[in-house]
């Protein structure tokens, strides 16, 4: 299914034999643009811990629960490797700690960033679309600077991205992109068995034809 990232930030995790700890953030690589981490705040005896999950052990969010399936114990969302193991570029840079050939990018850190094309300044990065089989990046949420659409840019559009100058950079010409289609986030886009529709949040959707209100999803 595609599914959105940024809703699913501050979720808690529902571990197998209880709720541990919640989603603080997604770590990507910029080259593949695949998500290698979620990473989970937990409390433990000495105080709250950030460690790394891999996005394989998770399940399909519960988007009215706000929780996410963990195939995993109590015990091993809290004994998992530490933040610390392997940070995206934005901490390694504030530590002073950049490792070479690092392309990790925090999902929250990114939020936000300033896009350009090589003849303007586009928008801004407010949400990655991620197909949640192999937790690759399918699209992301680009909010235009010019009139405040919202659009979808392929991730293959993108050609290196800033911490320092929180930017990031496209191949596209500016009159490219605004030409662009309108993103709808409630549009319905994952067909399952029983033919429900959802759309990138997880919430139902109203299938063509069917018009009752209590399949409408929450604005």
């Amino acid at each position: 299914m595609l599914r959105s990232l940024y809703v699913m930030l501050d979720y808690h995790l529902e571990a197998t034999d209880g709720v541990q700890g919640t989603v603080q953030d997604f770590l990507f690589d910029d080259e593949t643009w695949v998500v290698h981490y979620l990473v989970a705040e937990t409390a433990t005896l000495l105080g709250k811990r950030k460690v790394l999950i891999l996005p394989f052990v998770l399940g399909h969010p519960d988007w009215e629960k706000k929780r996410v399936p963990v195939q995993l114990v109590c015990q091993q969302i809290r004994s998992s490797p530490p933040l610390e193991s392997d940070m995206p570029i934005a901490q390694q840079r504030e530590s002073g700690l950049k490792q070479p050939g690092s392309h990790l990018r925090s999902l929250r850190e990114v939020l936000g960033y300033s896009i350009h094309a090589p003849d303007g300044e586009i928008g801004t990065i407010e949400d990655f679309i991620i197909e949640d089989t192999l937790w690759g990046v399918h699209s992301v949420v680009v909010n235009l600077k010019s009139d405040g659409r919202s659009i979808l840019m392929e991730p293959e559009s993108f050609r290196s991205i800033s911490w320092r100058g929180k930017a990031a950079w496209v191949n596209l010409h500016l009159k490219d992109v605004l030409a662009f289609p309108d993103f709808n986030a409630a549009q319905p886009v994952n067909h399952l068995r029983d033919r429900r529709v959802y759309d990138y949040y997880g919430r139902p959707a109203i299938p063509p034809g069917v018009t009752h209100a209590e399949n409408r999803p929450e604005p």
